[in-house]
């Protein structure tokens, strides 16, 4: 029994209209589908005997798919047996009201699959037959259209969005504002559902008040109950309840298209700031290994920012798109039902250019980390380059300053044995004393030294000490040229100073003139000893 306070509700008629993938890629995944229309009519036939097997008499088989799918985006997927017309099918119920002449079902049932471009869409619509007196439906009866909260198909992974729209009639005056039934919506769709969805907006609608509750911005289900107020608000439903289904399938790709929108920039701002502000600091020590360990970290965030980037780029187009769909098809259906179904047209000038406008500043925002990219990568290379040309350039002047000791230390030995050698000459020269007197030693009786060892020792003296001290002579000589050569190699040459390139070959060369002319004075003596 219902209580009295109840409210009645005249012709209710609960219409899903939800849409799915059928071709193309899952929003987390980037390996590509195609849903053969035999698996959505499985799917849709299992949601409906499993909840509506008590209410609806399901003894016929379902109505078998067409088979010549014509090349077209859009068409019906169910046996085209009269061209030119609509093809769904009906159930009804075996109880009947209690009209006394023309008794109709308490519950009716209707079903309309279609292909709608890359997508299916399909029309549940479970209402109870219009019989003046008696279709009234009480609120403790609303649940039973829609039995176990079956209506809708959120649980499928390529789930697009769904639109639940509730009509009726409701026997009391049209009030002033639409919002005045705000009530009443939210006591029907509570018992419906389950629960009240959050309200979102009202608005007048073919004559009459319209209700939503919705979330474009997060939701991909919206709720929508048209209360009738005049026989001329369903007529004029009916010019365009078939074209409903696309009109809608464009509102919620263009909301699954930007609540994705928002994840990608959701990610884009974390990678920005984690990833490239973080690593695009320079170190306070700013070793080699460092830098290059920095640049190859930050080169790996590269790739994942361009790719983000890129989706959202591909987000705002795709959106873009779809607004442009939405807009075409609301002009058709608003000469057809001649009215500017302003509730409708509100989304398409208000919500969607919010939405564009929402993932162009995104974008805006994200820019600047590519120049940033760009700066880290070229100041970290810039550094890395002078770093290493440092390195370089210090491994090449020990390389220089080793090649010049080892010169000096071969000339410096060469110039100590040349003065050596010569010494060794005079030892030569002196071996004919042994021929004119025989060697002997200090003895009692020969109390001086033999010539030849006198000559022996003093050569020995004198040629070894000579040597040492021209090598030591030499030594410095090149030491303190070498330097000289690496003051005035490191500084520039100035054109303004007296000193030129050949006074400092002049000079670097000047040693080595020394040298020669030490050799040239041992091998003249030389020459003379002999």
């Amino acid at each position: 029994m219902s209580n009295e306070s109840d409210p009645i509700y005249y012709a209710l008629n609960v219409n899903l209209f939800a849409f799915t993938l059928q071709s193309g890629s899952y929003s987390n995944s980037p390996g590509q589908f195609n849903e053969p229309p035999e698996i959505f009519k499985d799917n849709y036939e299992k949601l409906l005997k499993h909840n509506f097997s008590s209410k609806l008499n399901f003894s016929n088989p379902f109505p078998e798919l067409r088979q010549d799918f014509p090349k077209s985006d859009n068409y019906d997927l169910l046996n085209n047996k009269k061209p030119g017309t609509i093809q769904y099918f009906s159930l009804s119920s075996p109880e009947k009201n209690q009209h006394p002449t023309q008794p109709k079902p308490l519950y009716r049932l209707l079903v309309y699959p279609r292909k709608l471009s890359d997508s299916y869409g399909l029309l549940i619509n479970v209402f109870r037959p219009q019989s003046p007196g008696f279709d009234g439906v009480s609120l403790s009866e609303v649940s039973e259209f829609n039995p176990n909260q079956c209506l809708t198909f959120a649980q499928k992974e390529n789930f697009i969005g769904e639109t639940l729209l509730i009509t009726a009639y409701l026997s009391q005056p049209k009030p002033r504002e639409a919002e005045a039934l705000r009530i009443h919506a939210e006591t029907l769709l509570s018992k419906l559902l389950g629960f009240c969805p959050e309200f979102y907006q009202a608005d007048t609608f073919l004559d009459s008040y319209i209700v939503e509750f919705s979330q474009p911005k997060t939701s991909k289900t919206r709720y929508l109950v048209l209360f009738y107020f005049a026989d001329a608000t369903s007529e004029q439903l009916k010019t365009i309840y078939f074209d409903l289904p696309e009109l809608f399938l464009y509102y919620h790709k263009i909301t699954k298209v930007f609540q994705e929108s928002r994840k990608i920039a959701d990610e884009l701002d974390k990678l920005i700031i984690e990833e490239i502000e973080s690593k695009s600091k320079l170190p306070e020590s700013l070793d080699l290994d460092g830098l290059k360990y920095q640049l190859k970290d930050i080169l790996k965030t590269v790739p994942q920012y361009t790719l983000k980037f890129r989706d959202l780029e591909n987000s705002l187009n795709t959106l873009n798109i779809h607004i442009r769909n939405y807009q075409l098809k609301l002009k058709r259906l608003q000469v057809q039902a001649k009215d500017p179904l302003d509730l409708f047209n509100r989304f398409a000038e208000r919500e969607s250019q919010t939405f564009q406008l929402q993932i162009q500043a995104d974008l805006n925002y994200s820019k600047p980390g590519a120049q940033l990219l760009d700066q880290a990568i070229t100041s970290i290379r810039g550094l890395v380059e002078i770093d290493q040309a440092e390195t370089d350039r210090t491994f090449a002047q020990n390389e220089k300053d080793n090649d010049r000791t080892l010169e000096n230390t071969i000339q410096s030995v060469g110039t100590g044995i040349g003065v050596g050698i010569g010494f060794a000459g005079i030892l030569a020269s002196s071996y004919p004393l042994l021929e004119d007197k025989p060697l002997y030693f200090p003895s009692p009786q020969y109390t001086a030294l033999h010539p030849f060892v006198i000559s022996v020792t003093l050569s020995c003296i004198l040629g070894g000490g000579l040597g040492w001290l021209a090598w030591w002579g030499t030594r410095k000589l090149l030491t303190a040229s070498s330097h000289r050569t690496q003051i005035q190699g490191s500084a520039p040459i100035s054109l303004g100073t007296s000193q030129n390139p050949q006074a400092a070959i002049s000079q670097e060369t000047e040693p080595r003139r020394w040298l020669l002319r030490v050799k040239m004075i041992l091998l003249q003596f030389l020459q003379n000893r002999s």
